[in-house]
């Protein structure tokens, strides 16, 4: 069987880089590849099409991107191919043209898998009925890394492992300068209080550089900042050696929680906030003004979080790997 992927992957974003990762090792009996953005006309060569992983039926970045991917289904289907939505997030997804042009295509669909229950809700909404529809989990869970690549990485930036607890921080651009101030008094609270050694590591360097220098540059105690490329089990190893992480990106945070690493998401997009929600784990909106109150709670429930964090990964990684057994259920 012959499988093309579609998705938002090459623009390096780590991620993203991450799922097709973890497709290609949950379908590695199939021959797998990737749509080449220039020649939709490979889908010709498949048996079959994937849309996904990602969040890719949303206009929050533009209804030009919306189109791309439901244009790209809409061929697939032309030609007669079997065509699966596999672990996605959906939405925001804004005016009527646009929600009632991506129900009427996603009804068109062999099989619907989703990454959380608001994104369910919000397919339902559509009015998608027809293909069967499931609830799975990212499909990154189901990924491992060895400890020893992430040790490797601190060592190369300097950063001493010793009797001192490692933070992780991830940022995601845009951000207010009043949100850096926030979140960097919140690091220094940490450093001060709890003798963190903070570690911002970069999951999309082109874009996160610039939030991350604000934040930096805000700070008063000394932190390290991971410039180098690292590739995706790289960074689920990176992350492994965190006692703490704070996270805006979405990847950052699944990393995290199987990792059993206690965490605290900064949201900007409804995604975050369903994965928290998932694995019941807290997280503020990133305009909140009580980052070190968070952390504090955090900090005082660690072992517990833990605890609970080893279920979620459990619990994670089977849902996670229901997106391939779903897959080859429907595609015989």
């Amino acid at each position: 069987m012959k499988i093309l992927i579609s998705g938002y992957y090459g623009f390096g974003n780590l991620g993203d880089e991450a799922v097709l990762l973890a497709f290609k090792q949950g379908l590695k009996e199939q021959a797998v590849s990737v749509l080449p953005r220039k020649n939709p006309l490979a889908i010709l060569g498949c048996n079959v099409f994937i849309s996904g992983g990602g969040t890719l039926f949303q206009n929050a970045t533009s209804n030009r991107s919306l189109l791309y991917y439901l244009s790209l289904i809409i061929l697939a289907k032309l030609f007669r191919k079997k065509t699966v939505v596999l672990a996605q997030g959906f939405g925001p997804l804004k005016g009527t043209f646009y929600r009632w042009l991506t129900g009427v295509v996603l009804n068109k669909v062999d099989l619907i898998t989703l990454r959380d229950n608001d994104s369910l809700q919000a397919v339902k909404e559509l009015g998608v009925t027809r293909p069967p529809t499931c609830v799975t989990a990212d499909p990154v869970a189901i990924l491992d890394a060895s400890p020893e690549a992430g040790q490797k990485l601190l060592r190369l930036e300097g950063v001493k492992k010793s009797d001192r607890p490692l933070l992780g921080v991830v940022v995601r651009p845009c951000q207010s300068t009043d949100i850096s101030q926030r979140l960097a008094e919140a690091i220094d609270w940490c450093v001060r209080r709890h003798n963190f050694q903070p570690v911002f590591i970069l999951f999309h360097p082109v874009k996160d550089m610039e939030g991350t220098a604000k934040v930096v540059s805000a700070m008063e105690e000394e932190s390290y900042v991971v410039f180098r490329e690292v590739k995706p089990l790289e960074m689920l190893s990176l992350i492994s050696q965190f006692d703490l992480l704070i996270g805006m990106r979405l990847h950052s945070l699944i990393f995290a929680a199987i990792n059993r690493v206690p965490m605290l998401a900064l949201s900007y997009d409804p995604k975050v906030e369903a994965f928290m929600k998932t694995i019941d784990q807290p997280y503020l909106n990133i305009n909140a003004k009580n980052i070190i109150g968070a952390l504090g709670k955090i900090i005082l429930n660690k072992e517990k979080i833990k605890t609970d964090l080893a279920q979620k990964k459990k619990e994670l990684r089977e849902r996670a790997g229901e997106n391939f057994e779903q897959f080859r259920r429907h595609t015989r």
